[in-house]
């Protein structure tokens, strides 16, 4: 089943996956950089700076170690270490010459680079890790001895989070989410200023795409002037070169139509003279030069009426109309034309179907020329089926009617095409479908349902034939 494009304008856009997309894109890029450079301002190795409290004191806490390491041995430094740490959790190692702890301990892993990258001159070397935090101090004693003090303090994350940022928990978790909160809002900000433009060009293609060549790009994304406003600026030209094509294709038209049905009406008057003039043997040809001039005036006529809707309905013409009395009389003048031919027109519809605000010349107009293209393609001793009956979508009402005929059917790929003017299959299924019909009548059909917001659907009948189905809302336009 394909259905013929005439959704309307105001048809909703699916979920917009670009702006989701796109934000989280901008979020999750912006979180990751400002993790990268808090873990780069918080982790790692480093030298402290003079003002730093550890820097400040290190020089006389290594004095007093090794003073009290020389002078009462190792258990004068731990008693000095112990003294010094208390219940802080910490531990401080004073590393010989040769690289061992005076106490025996063993050097914590994490500590051991800064250990070896102690610095001669003064500096103090430190580590921040999520685990631990290290300083190393490398001097020489009073006696000429060289040491290593180092500094180890185990951390836990809140421990971690207060020794980087200086402050209390809460503060820091404050601090994160207020970043997180600004990161938040200028990634929404920044998704909306991309995505927004393309949801507004994306709108206009819709309604270009249902017949309103008179729409343009939203006025806001030409002064963006980046690539956009380029693209929103090509969009109109495109639009406005359509338009002007199809207004020059059907003022032709509709000129072509006009000034051609003066010059036949005055053959049909002509030929009523010559058949009065003629010798009988000429009645054939006659005959046969009328029904040539009553085809042509039919597809003037048609073009007319094509030309006519496609400019749009005038609101004056429109009134609250009976649905199911228009389909009943289009109906029973369709099932009197088939009895001639040997087929029949069946009607199954509920009563009084009002739609509101419609062209009633339209909407008959539509459904005769859909119920006598399925009359031309049915089998004689087949009917063609007509079934309206009311529905709801979206808690809207309509009314659906479909016509059915028990003909050779379409060729799936060419369901939406007849719809189109003066289309031709390019190999026909059967001969019938050949030699009749103008090609303008489901194009009539298609622009009067258009105007009055309604879908056609065209599909193949099982086991065989075509069905034509209009869905029409019965509410006011």
């Amino acid at each position: 089943m394909i259905e013929s494009p005439i959704g309307g304008p105001n048809a909703r856009v699916p979920i917009r996956r670009l702006f989701v997309k796109v934000f989280l894109w901008f979020w999750l890029t912006v979180l990751a950089l400002f993790a990268i450079f808090f873990v780069s301002r918080t982790l790692g190795s480093r030298l402290l700076p003079s003002t730093d409290v550890i820097a400040a004191f290190a020089p006389r806490v290594a004095d007093e170690a090794a003073h009290a390491y020389e002078s009462e041995g190792r258990q004068g430094f731990e008693e000095f270490q112990r003294a010094l740490m208390g219940k802080s959790g910490g531990e401080l190692y004073l590393i010989d010459g040769y690289g061992r702890d005076v106490l025996s301990r063993s050097i914590p892993p994490d500590s051991l680079s800064i250990v070896r990258s102690a610095r001669s001159d003064g500096k103090i070397v430190a580590r921040y890790g999520l685990r631990s935090r290290s300083a190393s101090y490398r001097f020489t004693s009073p006696s000429g001895r060289p040491y290593v003090l180092l500094l180890h303090i185990r951390l836990n994350l809140g421990k971690f989070l207060e020794a980087s940022a200086g402050g209390g928990l809460p503060f820091v978790g404050g601090v994160l989410l207020v970043v997180l909160l600004m990161v938040t809002l200028f990634c929404l900000w920044l998704a909306h200023h991309i995505v927004a433009p393309i949801q507004g060009i994306q709108s206009a293609a819709r309604r270009v795409a249902t017949g309103d060549l008179s729409v343009r790009a939203p006025v806001e994304i030409s002064k963006r002037h980046d690539e956009l406003a380029f693209l929103a600026a090509d969009f109109d030209a495109m639009v406005e070169r359509i338009s002007a094509l199809v207004r020059s294709q059907k003022d032709l038209l509709s000129t072509v139509s006009h000034e051609l049905r003066s010059p036949l009406t005055r053959f049909n008057m002509s030929l009523a003279l010559l058949r009065k003039q003629s010798p009988p043997e000429s009645e054939e040809l006659l005959q046969r030069m009328e029904r040539d001039v009553e085809r042509v005036d039919v597809l003037m006529g048609q073009l007319l009426t094509l030309s006519r809707l496609e400019t749009g309905l005038s609101s004056d013409e429109r009134d609250n109309i009976n649905f199911s009395q228009l389909v009943q009389e289009v109906v029973a003048d369709g099932d009197f034309e088939a009895q001639s031919c040997g087929k029949s027109v069946r009607l199954a519809a509920v009563a009084d179907i009002f739609v509101e605000k419609a062209d009633q010349q339209a909407l008959r107009s539509a459904c005769e020329n859909i119920i006598r293209n399925a009359i031309r393609f049915t089998p004689p001793g087949t009917h063609v089926e007509v079934v309206l009956k009311a529905g709801t979508r979206s808690d809207f009402p309509q009314a659906v009617l479909s016509v059915r005929d028990y003909g050779p059917g379409v060729p799936e790929d060419a369901l939406q095409q007849i719809f189109q003017p003066f289309f031709r299959l390019k190999e026909p299924v059967a001969a019938p479908r050949r030699n009749h019909g103008t090609g303008l009548g489901l194009a009539i059909a298609l622009e009067a349902i258009r105007q009055h917001r309604g879908t056609i659907i065209a599909s193949n009948a099982a086991p065989n034939g075509l069905e034509v189905k209009i869905i029409l809302p019965t509410g006011s336009l």
